[in-house]
């Protein structure tokens, strides 16, 4: 985009295409910068912004969810974008939604915005009841309309979440959810939710996993009913996407104990095409003896 010394100049932040595309077909700009980065999954530490691109840019294309090259080619567009509105746009606008994936890529982008010494501009939120994608066009307008600055105390305080986030002490984070989070009313939850991703005490599975397979156990066999029975009716607050989940059940199905597998005992991988991703989605799953005894505990 092209800043202008005459008029005002607003930079949209939003957390997907699906969201950008929503918002243009409200009337409203289309997002200039679309935060794609599932910072819940995968390795996320240092302050770098170089660094961190790097080690996100990796563990994604490691994962089989793009291409390296692509996904450095993103990241450093939306980086320099970014770093550029902070210095010349008058206003940066944030559209991140409830969830846990949102909430993270909130506190990335607010601290970078918190630590920017050349920062001149108002940043502010912009909010609508449940998720933008699914939100009508009066709804998006009105979120505009009523969009809020973002007072000095979050900007500081969503600065030392993310620090306690990216960090080596848990304590830290411990810590932080002790705070008033009313400048930031989604986050505590979020970062709750987060930590229930970790293996768990008794059974070794995070909850995403648990659910898998509590799901497996009731019957629902195929992968898109599973998906939505595990990762949508399953969470409050929905946050893993799709290419996401099929990583996480390919997890599952490896290794020497697997937890899950297809019928005919194919191996379950990532879908590299179009036709291959038909198939995943409409394929079968079982939940294995391995993954009924963790299931029991």
């Amino acid at each position: 985009m092209t800043f202008s010394a005459k008029a005002p100049t607003i930079l949209h932040v939003v957390n997907g295409d699906v969201a950008a595309e929503a918002m243009a077909g409200a009337g409203l700009a289309r997002p200039d910068v679309v935060w794609r980065d599932a910072l819940h999954e995968g390795p996320v530490y240092g302050s770098d912004v170089v660094a961190l691109a790097a080690l996100r840019a990796r563990f994604i294309a490691d994962s089989g969810w793009a291409a390296h090259d692509e996904v450095c080619t993103q990241f450093e567009a939306r980086d320099r974008l970014f770093s550029r509105a902070l210095r010349d746009a008058d206003e940066i606008v944030l559209w991140f939604e409830h969830d846990l994936y949102d909430q993270l890529q909130r506190l990335q982008v607010i601290e970078r915005a918190a630590q920017a010494t050349s920062r001149c501009c108002t940043i502010s939120e912009a909010q609508v009841e449940g998720y933008l994608s699914e939100a009508d066009p009066a709804a998006l307008q009105a979120g505009f309309a009523r969009r809020l600055p973002v007072q000095p105390a979050t900007l500081a305080q969503c600065a030392r979440a993310w620090h306690a986030f990216t960090g080596a002490d848990p304590a830290a984070l411990e810590a932080f959810l002790d705070e008033d989070l009313d400048g930031s009313p989604h986050l505590g939850a979020a970062i709750r939710r987060w930590r229930e991703e970790f293996p768990g005490l008794q059974d070794g599975v995070s909850r995403t996993e648990r659910q898998v397979l509590d799901a497996l156990a009731r019957g629902v066999f195929r992968t898109r009913d599973l998906f939505a029975s595990a990762c949508q009716h399953a969470e409050s607050a929905r946050f893993v996407g799709d290419t996401v989940f099929a990583s996480i059940l390919c997890r599952m199905a490896g290794g020497a104990r697997p937890l899950l597998s297809h019928p005919d005992q194919r191996a379950v991988t990532m879908p590299d095409s179009a036709v291959a991703s038909r198939v995943f989605w409409n394929d079968a799953l079982l939940i294995t003896r391995n993954g009924r005894d963790v299931l029991g505990g």
